[in-house]
């Protein structure tokens, strides 16, 4: 795959929750990092700590989705634009920056630049 086809199947992967899949896109050395103060923020440190911090998302949103709305290729770096929603209590609508570095076919750098402020409020944590 391309790089730009890996950071497609990671939002296929997350969107329809093939987590096996999902684990199989990140190199075992990944960094992935989220910037923000919200419970999710930091840095995470190969795929098993990372999707262990997405598994708190049920938890902390209501039905939360993102919508790949752009995406854009240069040799190994890939940068997605998604908007992201949340419904219930913590509604939440919000654009987000997604940027990836891609080595041997995996993604081994992922740094987030979510609206952290709305996350934020919407988990209450704020």
């Amino acid at each position: 795959m391309t790089p730009k086809e890996v950071v497609q199947k990671n939002y296929e992967c997350f969107t329809t929750g093939d987590m096996t899949t999902f684990r199989t896109l990140y190199a075992e050395n990944a960094i992935v990092k989220v910037n923000g103060i919200h419970k999710l923020s930091g840095t995470y440190h190969g795929p098993d700590n990372w999707m262990s911090a997405l598994s708190q998302v049920p938890q902390l949103y209501d039905e939360f989705k993102i919508e790949l709305v752009n995406i854009i290729a240069e040799g190994d770096h890939v940068f997605a634009m998604l908007h992201a929603t949340a419904v219930g209590s913590g509604k939440m609508t919000a654009d987000f920056g997604h940027f990836y570095k891609i080595e041997n076919g995996k993604i081994a750098e992922f740094h987030i630049f979510d609206d952290s402020q709305k996350m934020a409020a919407t988990m209450n944590a704020a």
